[in-house]
C-alpha cells in the first residue's frame, strides 16, 4: 500500500498531490526533490529511504511520478503501477508534458480516485475506467487534420475519450510500433561474442466498437531452439491477455479485440547469429604516447542498407580509475562530449548527425593516467552505444482491418 502520490515538474513544482492514509508527514514532495538533486553521483536510484519514509519514482515526459510509504511493499509492483498511471495520463490527456497535466488536471484527480482507494491499487485498465471517467480531456496541440498518405508523427498523440467527438476522428486508426533492443558483445578483434534482441509490438487503436483484428506475423517464426529449426526463432514471447491464439500454431496469426489506449501485443526476445549484419560495428584501439598519457582511438563504423539511417546516436565509454584528466578530439562537427570525473566515464553523442551505410565516425581522447596508481592491465572496456533506427515494414488492408507485421 502507498500512502501519497505527486507529479513533480523538472523544477520540482508539485502538479497533483494526493495523500491517501494521512501517515506520512506533509512537504515530502520538498524532501524528494532535495534529496533527488543532492544526489552525490547524480543518478539516484528508483528507491530510496529518508527518515523512515520509502520513496519510489520514475520519470517520464520530464515529469517525476512520486509515491511513498512507511510499509514494507513490494517494490516492482509499486513502480510497475507508478508506469500504468503514468501510461492512463498518456491515454487520457493525449500526450505526457507538464503543460498537458496541468491543463488536465481534474481529469487526473478523477483517475487517480479511481485507480487507488486508501493506497490499495484497484484498476488500471483503460478500457474499463471509461465508465466511470466523465470529464472531457484538454487537448493541448490541435490535432493535424491535412489529407495525407501518411499519417502524421503525432496523430497517435490524442486522448481516447476524443475519439468520435469530432467528425475529424470518425475515421478507424491502428498505430503500431516494433521497438527493439539490440545488445551485441565483441571482443578486442571486433569479432561478435554474444549477440540479443528484446523486443515489442505495441500498438494504439482508434477503432469504432470492438471489432476482432488479425495480426500476421512471419510464416518462418518458430518459439524454439534446438537442431532441425530453421527461420526466425525466438527463445520465448509472451502476449497480452487480449490475444487469442487459436491460429497461432498453425497461420502465426493472432487475433484479437484490443482495448482502448496503448498497450503491448508481444514480448519477445532473440539471441545467437544474426542473418543481417549489425547497424554498427565498434573497434578501440590504445596507444601510449608519453609518460602517463594514453590515446583511446574509437572508431564507430555504419553497416546498414541504403534505405536506413540512424540518429540520435550516443557512445559511453569507461575510463581507468586512476584517470587524472580527459581531453577529447571529435573529428566532426554536431557533436558533443562530457567527461564525469567522478564515475570516470565519458559520454559522446551526435544527435544532429545522421548515420548511413558506410559511415564511419571517430572519437579520440587522451586520458592523463596519475602516477604511481598501477598499470592499464586489467582495464575492461563496456563500451555503449545507443542510436535510433526508424525502419517501417507493415503491409495490409485498412479497410479490411488486417494488417500483417513481418519480423525481419
Amino acid at each position: 500500500m502507498i500512502s501519497q502520490f505527486f507529479i513533480l515538474s523538472p523544477r520540482g513544482d508539485s502538479i497533483v498531490t494526493k495523500d491517501y492514509r494521512g501517515d506520512v508527514v506533509r512537504g515530502t514532495a520538498e524532501i524528494f526533490f532535495r534529496k533527488l538533486k543532492g544526489w552525490p553521483s547524480g543518478n539516484p536510484p528508483p528507491i530510496f529511504n529518508v527518515e523512515g519514509v520509502h520513496f519510489l519514482h520514475i520519470k517520464r515526459g520530464g515529469l517525476f511520478f512520486v509515491c511513498t510509504t512507511k510499509f514494507n511493499v513490494q517494490p516492482t509492483t509499486v513502480l510497475e503501477l507508478l508506469v500504468r498511471i503514468a501510461a492512463l495520463c498518456k491515454d487520457y490527456c493525449g500526450t505526457l508534458s507538464e503543460e498537458t497535466i496541468r491543463r488536465n488536471f481534474v481529469l487526473v484527480y478523477e483517475l487517480l480516485d479511481e485507480v487507488i482507494d486508501f493506497g490499495y491499487a484497484q484498476t488500471t485498465s483503460t478500457q474499463t475506467l471509461k465508465a466511470y471517467i466523465h470529464n472531457e480531456p484538454v487537448v493541448v496541440a490541435p490535432l493535424e487534420t491535412q489529407a495525407t498518405k501518411h499519417a502524421p508523427s503525432g496523430a497517435a498523440n490524442r486522448p481516447v475519450a476524443l475519439r468520435f467527438s469530432a467528425q475529424r476522428d470518425r475515421k478507424n486508426e491502428i498505430f503500431l510500433d516494433l521497438l527493439e533492443r539490440l545488445t551485441v558483445l565483441f571482443n578486442a578483434s571486433g569479432s561478435v561474442l554474444r549477440a540479443e534482441i528484446d523486443g515489442c509490438i505495441q500498438m494504439k487503436c482508434f477503432l469504432a466498437g470492438a471489432p476482432e483484428l488479425r495480426l500476421g506475423l512471419n510464416e518462418d517464426l518458430q518459439i524454439a531452439r534446438g537442431r532441425g529449426v530453421y527461420g526466425i526463432v525466438l527463445d520465448d514471447c509472451n502476449f497480452h491477455e487480449c490475444v487469442q491464439m487459436d491460429q497461432f500454431d498453425s497461420s502465426r496469426t493472432l487475433v484479437m479485440r484490443p482495448p482502448d489506449g496503448e498497450f503491448t501485443v508481444m514480448n519477445y526476445r532473440m539471441s545467437g547469429n544474426f542473418q543481417n549484419p549489425l547497424p554498427f560495428r565498434a573497434s578501440l584501439t590504445i596507444e601510449p604516447c608519453g609518460v602517463g598519457l594514453v590515446d583511446v582511438i574509437l572508431r564507430l563504423d555504419c553497416d546498414m542498407p541504403a534505405k536506413c539511417h540512424g540518429t540520435n546516436v550516443s557512445v559511453r565509454c569507461p575510463l581507468p580509475k586512476m584517470t587524472s584528466s580527459c581531453g577529447y578530439d571529435l573529428g566532426a562537427a554536431g557533436q558533443t562530449v562530457e567527461y564525469n570525473k567522478e564515475d570516470k566515464v565519458v559520454d559522446s553523442s551526435a544527435l544532429l548527425c545522421v548515420c548511413v551505410r558506410a559511415h564511419t565516425r571517430v572519437w579520440r581522447r587522451e586520458v592523463l593516467v596519475a602516477q604511481g596508481r598501477g598499470g592499464l592491465g586489467g582495464w575492461l572496456f563496456l563500451i555503449c552505444v545507443a542510436f535510433f533506427i526508424i525502419i517501417i515494414i507493415i503491409f495490409g488492408n485498412p479497410n479490411s482491418q488486417t494488417a500483417v507485421w513481418k519480423i525481419a
